[in-house]
């Protein structure tokens, strides 16, 4: 169970700087990843604004979030947040 609890740890390690960057403002847009996107929309979708990220996802091409290009994260991430 050592091995399981160390990554665990880890990635658990890895989201919490994730939010904290966010909280900041501090994401790198070159280096934006799917978790720091569903956090945005997240937010946005508690705010009411599905019809706004199906709009948006629509407009990249995708259903959902895991259909997103990768190559498109940064874009994505800009709109979103605008929302």
């Amino acid at each position: 169970m050592g091995e399981l609890h160390f990554v665990l740890a880890e990635e658990l390690e890895r989201l919490a700087a994730g939010y904290r960057a966010l909280a900041g403002g501090e994401i790198n847009l070159d280096k934006v990843t799917i978790q720091d996107i569903s956090i945005v929309l997240t937010g946005k979708m508690q705010k009411g604004k599905v019809s706004e990220i199906k709009g948006l996802l629509k407009k990249y091409g995708a259903e959902k979030l895991v259909d997103l290009d990768p190559g498109t994260y940064s874009g994505f991430y800009r709109e979103a947040k605008k929302l």
